[in-house]
């Protein structure tokens, strides 16, 4: 009897071993699963914020182009109501609840002041947004434009620089966003504003994503935007993400033939194909 207890006795012993072995090897094993949370914030993020910023790029080139705008000082693009005093080179784009063509509900003013014609070397604009949203997101600061004139390629331009700009997500959630970008224009589009609608967006960027994640990012082939597509037609940002499991990853536009909004991220070979609209990127 007492051997026969003793032998139970050693069996649970072995048994409650190896379940600690096992536990210990568990606790040591790699985790080799991939939280890309962070990673599709991060790119949700930056394409909110550069949709708005190259929308309010468009409004100011479209007014310059528009004859109507800038002899009568009032018009309409893009269902912004449009005001424009020449006296003070002073541009108000003003939108009250408007559903717009790249699916964004817009709404609060942009105004844009200029230093001498948008299209002379040397002018600055400084951009104002004033309690100015997209789908609920609220841009808070300014950008900083400057016509530095002819460019590599032959093209003139506006170089960009944002020190400080909060886009506030919600109540909790805030993307603090910094850059420095080139709007490369067309020489010849004051003469001929109907002759090439193509331009192309150069440069870089850095942040802190709406999860408070660090960010930045390389323009590393040439944004192309169309004045009349509501979203951009191509181009590839690579992005670096230091606290992510997956600290590399580009974001891609694949609109080349067609207008769309349709948008591509790969983080080391994980694909994910979005739509730009706000039930879609929604990290």
């Amino acid at each position: 009897m007492i051997k026969h207890i003793h032998s139970g006795v050693k069996a649970a012993s072995l048994v409650l071993a190896a379940v600690i072995m096992l536990s210990v090897a568990t606790g040591c094993k790699k985790n080799l699963a991939k939280d890309l949370g962070p990673d599709l914030n991060v790119a949700d993020d930056i394409v909110f914020a550069e949709r708005g910023l190259f929308h309010t790029f468009n409004l100011l080139l479209k007014a310059n182009l528009d004859s109507g705008i800038m002899h009568m000082g009032v018009g309409t693009i893009d269902k912004a109501l449009v005001h424009y005093s020449s006296s003070s080179r002073r541009f108000t784009f003003y939108y009250q609840n408007k559903y717009c063509a790249d699916s964004v509900v817009r709404n609060g003013n942009i105004i844009i002041s200029l230093t001498g014609d948008f299209f002379s070397s040397g002018t600055s604009a400084t951009v104002v947004f004033q309690n100015y949203s997209e789908d609920t997101r609220k841009f808070i600061g300014r950008d900083n434009l400057f016509n530095s004139g002819m460019m590599l390629g032959g093209n003139g331009g506006y170089d960009s620089t944002i020190d400080s700009l909060l886009i506030v997500k919600d109540s909790l959630h805030t993307t603090r966003w910094y850059s420095s970008l080139v709007y490369h224009l067309p020489p010849m589009l004051k003469m001929q504003p109907d002759s090439l609608p193509l331009f192309i967006i150069t440069g870089s960027a850095n942040g802190i994503s709406s999860s408070t994640y660090t960010f930045s990012f390389q323009i590393i082939t040439p944004l192309v935007n169309d004045i009349y597509c509501p979203w951009l037609r191509q181009g590839v940002m690579q992005l670096s993400l230091p606290s992510a499991d997956v600290a590399t990853g580009t974001i891609e536009y694949v609109n080349k033939e067609k207008c769309n909004n349709r948008v591509t991220y790969n983080f080391e070979g994980t694909i994910f194909e979005w739509w730009i609209i706000k039930k879609k990127l929604t990290y």
